[in-house]
């Protein structure tokens, strides 16, 4: 008798600061991309369980003026490559590029929301149509409370890692359901919870 939390589950959905990489602030360059202990291989085991991973990103500094689309490319091949030197591989990227106070390097004169932004669901959305899932089948490991929001918005489950933010960020009043140390822990407990 199985008394598994995680019944069917086919997709991880996991932020990127934080998550997979050191976090001492917005990276803007492939030389700040340094990954966390770990977190490569914890990849590695979510691909031996068959299980997709998506990376579910809010990338502001683009907004800001202090990161352009072919910067964050070359992040997002330091972070393949990384990964692969663990056998491991990222499925997908989601990413959101604005901020709600600045838009092309300039502050703006009215804040202004997205939808994709998380704590808005617009790329879990986009990820699922594209990739065939639902909020069901999936988990989304994150560090800050804007990852714990989007998912319960979405209505699927969250797990907070200490690395990164921590939950300490501010943004919005949300917890996640489940708290585990870093990636690596949240995997263990994937794995010990799965049917």
């Amino acid at each position: 008798m199985s008394n598994a939390i995680f019944n069917n589950l086919g997709v991880i959905l996991l932020d990127r600061d934080g998550v997979i990489n050191e976090e001492p602030g917005p990276i803007l360059t492939p030389e700040q991309f340094v990954m966390i202990p770990k977190s490569a291989a914890a990849v590695a085991r979510l691909n031996d369980q068959g299980w997709r991973c998506l990376v579910i990103t809010n990338q502001a500094a683009i907004a800001r003026g202090d990161l352009n689309e072919s910067v964050l490319k070359t992040i997002t091949e330091k972070m393949d490559s990384e990964l692969e030197k663990s056998g491991s591989h990222i499925d997908g990227q989601y990413y959101c590029p604005h901020h709600p106070d600045w838009e092309n390097g300039q502050r703006r004169t009215e804040a202004k929301q997205c939808t994709c932004r998380k704590p808005g669901t617009l790329l879990l959305e986009q990820a699922a149509a594209e990739h065939g899932f639902s909020a069901a089948d999936t988990v989304l490991i994150g560090d800050s409370t804007s990852d714990f929001a989007a998912a319960a918005k979405w209505g699927t489950c969250s797990i907070g890692v200490r690395t990164g933010h921590a939950g300490q960020d501010g943004k919005a009043s949300a917890e996640p359901d489940y708290w585990k140390a870093d990636l690596w822990d949240a995997v263990d407990f994937l794995l010990e919870n799965s049917s």
